[in-house]
């Protein structure tokens, strides 16, 4: 999915830390993301382009939820993004209203401390579950 940072606010305290706000240009999906802003530096207005995966392995097979270098055989996904993390799912919120099913539905993972909400259509959010591990990988694009 690619996004657009139309907002980013950094945090006093931690330094090295930085929320993007961000909006997707074609699913109709909204995010908030805290990164490591000495590693990997984002200016308002940036475009990136951001996967979430289950895997870092090319094939899909699962990886053991542990990455090691030494088992990666042709590659990893991970080899053509710029920052990559490694988490895991710990809220998904629908906005159920009426007692209808929700059209729209919030994913939160733990990046180790760094928090990521995913926000959007129901449709495309449908395979979050709890305690689900995860990998973002980021890289920019160029306008």
């Amino acid at each position: 999915m690619d996004l657009a940072m139309h907002r980013a606010w950094r945090r006093s305290r931690y330094l090295t830390l930085s929320r993007l706000h961000c909006e997707s240009e074609s699913f109709k999906m909204d995010l908030i993301l805290d990164i490591n802003s000495w590693l990997y530096p984002m200016d308002l207005g940036d475009k990136f382009r951001l996967v979430l995966a289950t895997t870092l392995r090319e094939d899909g097979y699962p990886d053991g939820n542990e990455w090691n270098p030494m088992e990666q055989e042709g590659g990893s996904r991970a080899d053509s993004f710029e920052y990559v993390m490694s988490g895991k799912v710990y809220r998904i919120e629908g906005d159920e209203a009426n007692n209808e099913p929700s059209s729209r539905l919030s994913a939160y993972v733990s990046f180790g401390g760094l928090l990521m909400r995913l926000q959007g259509d129901a449709n495309n959010l449908h395979g979050f579950e709890i305690d689900q591990h995860m990998y973002l990988l980021m890289k920019k694009l160029a306008f």
